[in-house]
């Protein structure tokens, strides 16, 4: 049996886990958990400070580096916990903290890892905001994948 991964924003979503767990035993296969840092998350951020004019061009570089060396902190305890968890159910996880475009990071990891189910998260929006973006919501294309979409708590 091949892998199940689970990708993951920056943020725990419990139900997902609880799937990817499930899914892993059930299959009696390993579980690959891998966190995705939005490499544009630390621009939006000290490009809104600096607008506000709390701080100049050599103080952003410092926010900026500030601000991602502590979501990758934050991610690689989400990970250290999410591994316990799994192991305490007896599933070998194995995890991956990554930064760039969600997307092309799962199409990578199911080509090489041997995954068989891909569990994605979908951010939590509103019914307006969701109804709006449905024509331009696309999930990356998987062969020989199952693709499972688990809507934030």
């Amino acid at each position: 049996m091949g892998n199940v991964l689970l990708l993951l924003p920056n943020r725990e979503s419990p139900r997902a886990v609880r799937e990817a767990i499930t899914a892993a035993k059930t299959r009696a296969s390993g579980l690959l958990i891998a966190v995705v840092l939005d490499p544009e998350s630390n621009e939006r951020v000290s490009a809104a400070v600096t607008e506000m004019g709390f701080m100049g061009e050599k103080v952003g570089d410092t926010v900026r580096e500030t601000l991602a060396r502590a979501w990758r902190t934050q991610a690689e305890e989400l990970v250290r916990q999410l591994t316990e968890h799994a192991r305490a159910q007896g599933v070998a996880a194995e995890v991956f903290v990554e930064q760039g475009d969600p997307s092309e990071i799962c199409q990578r990891l199911v080509a090489t890892r041997g995954v068989d189910v891909a569990i994605l998260v979908a951010e939590r929006r509103s019914w307006l905001t969701r109804l709006l973006a449905r024509e331009a919501l696309h999930l990356p294309h998987l062969s020989g994948c199952e693709v499972r979409v688990i809507e934030e708590e």
